[in-house]
């Protein structure tokens, strides 16, 4: 048998599932591709390039009014990668939008021109195992045509940390302007406007990517010749205010009895659950992450719950 070995012992690879996330329900999103455009950042750097479909490229400016829809692809000046925008936010996106809420980074556009006279729009987003950041790597490809390149260079230095980098103004614009991603240091976060009004199932899969990236469960397979402790899910933060939001859309979704916010230093704050939250949460699949859904179930199993 092949096993993936964690810092806490080791797991069957037979036994992980890597789930599919599904691309309906949907919920059209804005479709001006106006939203894309910048004058402070476009006039100053490489413009964006439209493919309109049966037509010409064009260069998007103030004065272009077609709907994204009409448009076969995106670039950025001379880029290779022709970016397709999604006109509808179904599970899959929503799922990336949460785990990158948990997990991601949006880098501060105009304080690195400050310091390098250039516009970079990078994100940062990461996980410890591999198998989920593969996960990650699809979602851009598969929503937005942008292939990226999973980084090993800290798992190289002794941190365990797969991460994606991508370097795209066309999806970084798209998500900030979309999502109300904060650039450069997370702050005063909560969720955005679009998922707090969308589908109860739409707003499941942004709570399962974000606790997906930053929630956790026991690790069960330390357990498998020692005595199981008492049942936990904890999510942890240092944002008092999103995290009471997050408590309180858990537990209306999931039916989670998350307790909490509790805090062991006054800088960081966590909401957690046991047993029947547990099981709840193995019922409707709060975890889609292929290692913290196999510790939840095996957890359960050797408990006698399921």
């Amino acid at each position: 048998m092949i096993f993936l070995k964690t810092r806490y012992g080791n797991i069957p690879k037979n036994q992980l599932i890597v789930e599919e996330i599904p691309d309906k329900p949907q919920i059209s999103l804005p479709s001006e591709v106006i939203l894309l455009y910048d004058p402070n950042i476009d006039e100053k750097s490489a413009p964006i390039i439209l493919k309109i479909k049966n037509g010409k490229l064009r260069r998007l400016s103030s004065k272009i009014t077609t709907s994204i829809d009409q448009i076969e692809w995106i670039r950025a000046g001379s880029s290779i990668h022709k970016i397709k925008i999604p006109t509808s936010l179904d599970p899959r996106l929503a799922y990336l939008v949460g785990y990158l809420y948990g997990d991601g980074g949006f880098k501060d556009i105009k304080n690195s021109y400050k310091k390098h006279k250039r516009f970079e729009h990078k994100i940062i987003v990461g996980d410890e195992f591999k198998i989920q950041i593969e996960r990650i790597k699809k979602l851009f490809f598969s929503l937005f045509n942008l292939q990226t390149k999973i980084r090993d260079e800290r798992i190289k230095k002794g941190e365990l940390m797969y991460y994606l980098n991508p370097t795209c103004k066309i999806v970084y614009r798209f998500l900030v302007k979309n999502f109300e991603f904060k650039e450069g240091p997370k702050g005063n976060i909560t969720m955005p406007k679009i998922i707090k009004n969308s589908s109860s199932e739409i707003k499941q899969w942004f709570l399962r990517g974000f606790v997906d990236a930053d929630g956790d469960t026991r690790a069960t397979e330390y357990y498998s010749s020692r005595k199981l402790p008492s049942p936990r899910i904890k999510v942890r933060l240092a944002d008092k205010n999103f995290i009471n939001e997050l408590k309180i859309n858990l537990n209306q979704e999931f039916n989670l009895n998350l307790t909490g916010p509790y805090s062991d230093n006054e800088r960081n704050w966590y909401i957690q659950c046991g047993k029947g939250g547990m099981i709840n949460a193995h019922k409707k699949m709060l975890f889609t992450h292929p290692i913290k859904k196999w510790r939840l179930k095996e957890f359960l199993f050797k408990k006698g719950n399921i």
